[in-house]
């Protein structure tokens, strides 16, 4: 099968490359530079998916994982550019796609749930797929990857392109960013590595997050797309963490004695998230199967060597 790859320098698009040329595929990528601490086994195409794709379009999938995200150091800033440009990149995309009638995947993310079930006076509510309308979802980029699930089930119910939309849970594992572009994981492991007497934590603490490790996320897309699962579903862990807990876990996989210094005045994003698998085990089957320690023990030595 041949297979386009948008975003294939990034963090995830980097996996499913090495994960789909392992099936037997033949994976082009397609991104705006090459990276230079990720090693992608592909044909890269140079091409910034804010203009048309113009090249011949044979391939039977279009995995289209380009777009600009913004973390919590730059959502205050970047929400007008990053939606602009992700919702170009999506219109392009689905053009592309739509030649050939290839089958198109489009990861949102659980930015797009109804914001009111996330805040810290709330229990923490696992987040359902029923839970995205009505919509309040977090900032631009949210609002963006929404509209964007949606215009892909319009190209694909008017056009008859078949079409994948999971909903993506804070991604983690080898190869993630531990640079400007880095989220909680990725930047917690770079403090600890880098710091000789404390670590620095955005928030006091408490806020809760769930993490799943990539080659999980590669498995559960997997099965998607054998089983031509079409409406949205969540891809996530139920492992559900405080950032105390998530660093006290890194720094005991480090072997570091560092002192947690809390800056509650930092970007923290929403105050609890968690993601509900009901529907795609019921549907695939499917459940993550990494624990949280064994992932982030594999991260943390990736991250590791790529800092020393």
């Amino acid at each position: 099968m041949k297979i386009l790859v948008t975003g294939s320098q990034g963090f995830i698009g980097s996996n499913l490359v090495t994960h789909l040329q392992g099936q037997g595929h033949t994976v082009i990528g397609m991104d705006k530079h090459k990276s230079s601490r990720r090693d992608v086994p592909c044909e890269l195409i140079i091409h910034n998916c804010e203009t048309p794709i113009e090249i011949d379009n044979d391939f039977d999938r279009v995995y289209h994982f380009s777009a600009d995200v913004a973390n919590s150091k730059t959502q205050g800033t970047t929400q007008m550019s990053t939606a602009r440009s992700n919702t170009l990149q999506t219109i392009n995309a689905l053009d592309f796609a739509v030649k050939n009638k290839s089958h198109f995947i489009y990861p949102s993310t659980s930015l797009i749930y109804n914001t009111d079930y996330q805040t810290h006076d709330r229990p923490l509510t696992p987040l359902r797929e029923d839970m995205i309308f009505p919509a309040r979802c977090d900032k631009g980029y949210g609002w963006e990857k929404l509209y964007g699930l949606m215009l892909v089930q319009h190209y694909g119910r008017e056009t008859g392109m078949r079409y994948c939309t999971p909903i993506f849970h804070a991604m983690y594992g080898p190869g993630l960013d531990i640079d400007f572009k880095s989220k909680v994981i990725g930047a917690m492991c770079r403090k600890i590595i880098e710091s000789p007497d404390e670590l620095r934590i955005w928030g006091d603490g408490s806020q809760i997050r769930s993490f799943m490790y990539i080659d999980d996320l590669m498995t559960g897309l997997d099965r998607l797309i054998e089983n031509n699962i079409q409406e949205p579903v969540n891809m996530g862990s139920d492992e559900a963490v405080t950032m105390t807990e998530l660093a006290d876990m890194l720094l005991e996989i480090s072997g570091k004695d560092l002192r947690k210094v809390y800056e509650p005045t930092e970007p923290t994003g929403c105050w609890k998230r968690s993601c509900d698998n009901t529907l795609i085990q019921k549907l695939t089957g499917w459940k993550p199967d990494t624990p949280l320690r064994e992932g982030l023990t594999n991260t943390y030595r990736w991250v590791y060597r790529h800092i020393q």
